[in-house]
């Protein structure tokens, strides 16, 4: 049952973080699944458990079982030092689709005794989600993905003792699959804390190593550079960013083949270098070649057209009584909703609750130059934001709607992140930015209380890194992911 591991990998700086693969062996993981696995498994060794939004859990002793105490004492060879508890014990969890854990530091103290590390072994893969990530560390985030025998280590206390802030971590959401983890605590006096691990450095990656991502950047929320930092560092993937206000045009030239490039600004000057930057092979979230050279149409117009659901619509073209009397019939009466195009945050929709508005409001748009959507009202609805990377869902959250207002907008709850919308929205999201010939989007849906729901929009470029900041879902991760994978696609690898 002995396992075929790999060498030890320091990770970070702060925390003092490593991780090991082939900790375990198949064979003892199955032995503690099997054992240990389940409630009823649970309940005939007479082991107390819990089950909430955390998983399923329950305090394994050590000594009971020689599997058990054969993983416990390898963990405290590598760490060079024992576990001081007269009765030590691993925590087993198992989290189902929809669980996760809040952040958290391990700081505890028993019998004078400190938790001065921490040792986690996955005993299985999971599908999408369940990382055990450290928003702290340094010199940038890691997260830690559940895989099958790897072994996650850390200290919770710096060499001088102090409590270590950087080992501040938490498990994202598990989106897809199982993920069934024992994690050992080791409470010893503080002064194990000085020991040193011997390990290599982790490798700055293969083909993710060599690449250049170059961001357009003209005013962006500071958020999101920090995100898009952070995700190409834990992938040795080199950052560079272009400020749209300080271009030179005249010496401007398309970025090399397999250079990965994206604008997450929305101004003009922004979208011209993106196009002055883009040549053969330079890989971007389009997905055709010139797709930054086109300017996509009406979206809603588009979504109808490929069969995804959206309100019932009308352009607002005329300030003709009867016809906007006859138009607010055809969307099921008053109230209705009025947009504008190019609005944020809410700016621009407005809701008509009365003829009278609407006319008025009418004359002036047109007066303007403007020609707003007319569509329905949805009441009662729940509106999700969904981040579409490629071909999935890489980020969700639930928006929330003020007393007095009924736009909505995100909040800083993280409660609002943990839960994924319905599979039929993920796919409708999916197909939406489809639909617009991108391969990023930010897709506001909205959920009627009868099942239904509803396409509003797809932003490209979009606000993502809430995902990353509030709810710890790895948005950024997942794009530089998929913009390496196509440039290897692209040269045939």
């Amino acid at each position: 049952m002995n396992p075929v591991s790999s060498s030890l990998r320091r990770l970070s700086e702060a925390p003092r973080l490593y991780v090991q693969e082939g900790f375990v062996s198949d064979d003892e993981a199955r032995h503690v699944l099997a054992s240990y696995g389940d409630r009823d498994a649970l309940t005939r060794r007479g082991l107390a458990w819990q089950a909430n939004e955390t998983g399923l859990s329950s305090e394994l002793p050590v000594e009971a079982d020689p599997v058990l105490a054969a993983i416990a004492a390898r963990i405290e060879a590598v760490l060079g030092f024992s576990c001081t508890l007269v009765e030590p014990t691993f925590r087993f969890r198992r989290y189902a689709r929809g669980d996760a854990h809040p952040p958290h530091l391990d700081e505890y103290t028993i019998g004078g005794a400190r938790l001065v590390a921490t040792a986690i072994v996955y005993l299985t893969d999971a599908e999408d989600g369940g990382e055990t990530f450290f928003p702290r560390a340094e010199p940038h985030p890691v997260a830690v993905a559940a895989k099958k025998g790897r072994l996650a280590l850390w200290f919770n206390h710096r060499p001088d003792g102090s409590v270590d802030e950087a080992a501040l971590h938490q498990s994202n959401l598990l989106r897809e699959g199982e993920k069934a983890t024992i994690a050992y605590f080791v409470y010893a006096p503080v002064e194990a804390a000085r020991v040193n691990v011997a390990a290599d450095e982790a490798p700055a990656g293969t083909a993710s190593s060599r690449r250049r991502f170059v961001c357009v950047n003209d005013g962006v929320p500071e958020a999101t550079v920090r995100v898009l930092r952070e995700a190409c560092a834990s992938r040795g993937v080199t950052y560079e960013e272009v400020q749209a206000a300080n271009f030179d045009f005249t010496a401007a030239e398309p970025l090399p083949p397999g250079t990965l490039l994206f604008r997450p600004a929305v101004s003009s000057s922004a979208v011209r270098v993106e196009q002055a930057l883009s040549g053969p092979g330079v890989v971007t979230f389009h997905r055709e070649p010139d797709g930054v050279f086109r300017d996509v149409g009406p979206e809603h117009a588009v979504l109808e057209r490929r069969g995804i659901s959206v309100p019932r619509w009308i352009w607002g073209n005329t300030t003709d009584r009867v016809l906007l009397r006859r138009y607010v019939e055809d969307l099921g009466g008053l109230p209705i909703v009025m947009k504008f195009a190019g609005g944020s945050g809410g700016v621009g929709v407005l809701r008509i609750d009365s003829l009278a508005g609407l006319f008025s409001t009418m004359d002036h748009a047109l007066a303007s130059g403007r020609m707003p959507v007319l569509s329905t009202y949805i009441p009662d609805a729940t509106h999700h934001r969904c981040i579409v990377v490629g071909d999935r869902v890489a980020g969700y959250w639930r928006n929330q709607k003020d007393e007095d207002d009924f736009r909505t907008h995100a909040t800083d709850d993280p409660a609002d992140y943990q839960t994924p919308p319905a599979p039929e929205i993920l796919a409708s999201a999916v197909a939406a930015t489809a639909a617009l010939d991108v391969e990023l989007g930010g897709v506001d849906v909205l959920e009627h209380p009868s099942g239904r729901h509803y396409v509003l929009e797809v932003n490209f470029p979009c606000f993502f890194a809430r995902a990353r900041l509030v709810g710890g879902q790895d948005v950024g991760g997942a794009m530089i992911d998929w913009l390496v994978r196509k440039a290897e696609r692209m040269a045939g690898r």
